[in-house]
């Protein structure tokens, strides 16, 4: 799935400063999950991994990538009974197609994706898939949905027109987990209680959304999806259907708060070592995060590790429109906490 800060094309240095620093296989809290990509590639590489998030689209892919199973072909065919649900207008198609005056997908793909929801929905009221199977399923049809929606990558606009993408047919496709030795725990709560909870650790991975944007309004049909309708349809309002509730919305990203939020976590969790990651773009100055991070450090030292990437476009490049610079640099702090 297209998602902001997403860390996919990160991830060899993320590891290979895990290794730098001598920190051997055992176990992470990956605080700030997002789309589950860290705790996937530590799970494969043999820890022992909780994830948390405060999203539910989040909860679904980590419980999908992460602490599921390698799944088996019989979920391969129930995906293509989702993909053939014949098509019903109910709550994405009301208020995301053309039909409810926006246009996020086709009338077509949102009976489809409408579809699809309702029926693995049924499936599981009726204990016919459960667990595992039921967070790959829906983590599919996220999924699916992303490769057909209207935007530019994320839900914060629709485009004007129909993009070639939004013009294909939604198609519920698994991706197989992360799958492991050791087993992994997922939770749906903010980063300090799950760091509470989990205990002691080897190593705590922070990526906090500490800037302005809010991840439940840049991606709030995923959060639709993964909390679905069936108790009762969630409010939504403005132009694009944000979601009119407060759930979801994360004290990270007002700037006043991190420098105490990060202090609250450091002090939280029960691991030896924290590894953070800081984008260059952050309300937190690196001069900010050193000061917090040396006054929890153990032995008071701060190691700093960076690198530059291609920074991730929502819009693509367009004539006329000013950006930032086009290099982003990663930065990776590390203390030991005990």
């Amino acid at each position: 799935m297209r998602y902001i800060g997403n860390k996919t094309r990160l991830l060899p240095f993320i590891v290979r400063t895990v290794g730098r620093l001598g920190i051997g296989g055992g176990t992470i809290h990956d605080a700030f999950a997002g789309t589950a990509s860290v705790g996937q590639a530590f799970r494969q590489r043999g820890w022992r991994v909780h994830t948390s998030d405060i999203l539910a689209s989040s909860y679904v892919f980590q419980q999908a990538y992460v602490v599921a199973d390698r799944s088996g072909t019989d979920l391969d065919a129930l995906a293509l009974d989702l993909t053939r649900a014949d098509p019903r207008v109910s709550f994405i198609s009301r208020h995301f197609s053309p039909l409810g005056g926006r246009m996020f997908f086709t009338e077509e793909n949102a009976a489809r994706i409408d579809a699809a929801r309702e029926l693995l929905e049924s499936w599981r009221s009726k204990g016919e898939v459960s667990g595992q199977s039921y967070y790959v399923l829906l983590a599919a049809v996220i999924e699916g949905t992303d490769r057909v929606a209207n935007t530019a990558g994320v839900y914060a606009s629709f485009m004007k027109g129909w993009q070639v993408n939004a013009r294909r047919t939604f198609r519920v496709v698994i991706e197989q987990p992360a799958g492991g030795a050791l087993p992994a725990t997922a939770h749906l709560m903010d980063a300090a209680a799950a760091a509470a909870i989990i205990g002691d650790a080897d190593l705590i991975y922070i990526d906090p959304p500490y800037n302005s944007r809010q991840y439940v309004a840049y991606y709030h049909i995923p959060e639709i999806l993964a909390r679905g309708w069936f108790d009762g349809e969630p409010a939504v309002r403005g132009k694009v259907g944000l979601l009119a509730g407060p759930e979801g919305r994360s004290d990270w990203s007002h700037g006043r708060r991190v420098k105490r939020l990060f202090s609250g976590l450091l002090s939280a969790t029960g691991a030896k070592h924290a590894l953070v990651s800081f984008g260059s773009e952050g309300h937190l100055s690196a001069d900010a995060l050193t000061e917090t991070l040396l006054s929890h450090s153990v032995d008071g030292k701060v190691s700093r590790f960076a690198q530059r990437y291609r920074r991730y476009r929502a819009d693509g490049a367009r004539t006329g429109k000013t950006y930032h610079a086009d290099a982003v640099t990663e930065q990776l702090f590390h203390i030991r906490l005990r």
